[in-house]
């Protein structure tokens, strides 16, 4: 049976652990540097209890990816957790699953972020409230410490929805607080999870194509500039031969 990356989803989205390993490790046989597949695979290690794997898999990603967030944050909690084999509910430690819908997900860096001691406690994959407040849309912590607020134009369209009745789930997708940074970098997934009557056609976060002018150019009226690269000596017998022309035309 040839699975795909759905069905691996789909496993997942279940609770499916034992089924997530299986469709996983056939994807992962296919294409050994499937990313996706290998953090999928030591999530569901993870839900397994199964620690001694889950770390395995997710050191081989950053082997693969040194920078991969969701590997490098889920060895962190391994190393500082307890787990035990087989839960019946996904514990609060590991990530949840980014998976991105056209029109019902997105991912937001927040603006004007709040006080960094707040946010350097925080950990992909913990869960944020959103709360439209007259004409700001910010984002909190569980604990309603305030965290930031979405960027103006996905705020006023947010409102809109929110006040319809709108509802939105929403977590911690990545948090950089290094020293290097002048302030904290805080980037949240949002998930439509359910859409009022007034705008069910209308998606949340609809795809915005950006058009290049020249797409609507006259191809009469588009000049093809290209730097000049030629030599110096083939400017200079240019130049002779356009004096030489000029000479002869007058």
């Amino acid at each position: 049976m040839d699975y795909t990356p759905q069905d691996a989803i789909n496993a997942a989205l279940k609770s499916d652990w034992k089924q997530a390993v299986t469709t996983n490790l056939r994807l992962i046989k296919q294409n050994p540097k499937d990313i996706d597949s290998l953090n999928r695979l030591g999530r569901a290690y993870t839900e397994l209890g199964l620690k001694t794997k889950a770390k395995n898999i997710y050191s081989q990603v950053t082997r693969l990816d040194k920078f991969n967030s969701i590997a490098t944050r889920n060895l962190e909690l391994l190393k500082k957790s307890r787990v035990s084999p087989i839960r019946s509910s996904p514990p609060p430690a590991v990530l949840p699953l980014f998976l991105e819908e056209p029109g019902v997900t997105k991912t937001v860096p927040l603006i004007r972020p709040g006080d960094p001691k707040v946010i350097s406690s925080l950990h992909p994959g913990d869960a944020v409230k959103i709360v439209a407040r007259g004409h700001l849309v910010s984002v909190v912590s569980s604990q309603n410490a305030y965290l930031g607020r979405l960027p103006d134009d996905l705020a006023s369209r947010l409102r809109s929805l929110i006040n319809a009745g709108n509802k939105y789930d929403a977590w911690i997708k990545s948090v950089d607080t290094r020293e290097h940074v002048s302030s904290p970098t805080l980037k949240i997934f949002i998930r439509e999870t359910f859409r009022s009557h007034k705008f069910r056609h209308s998606p949340s976060f609809p795809l915005s194509e950006k058009l290049s002018y020249a797409a609507f150019t006259p191809p009469e009226l588009v000049h093809d500039e290209k730097p000049d690269v030629s030599t110096p000596e083939e400017q200079d017998t240019e130049s002779r031969f356009d004096a030489d022309s000029a000479r002869e035309e007058s």
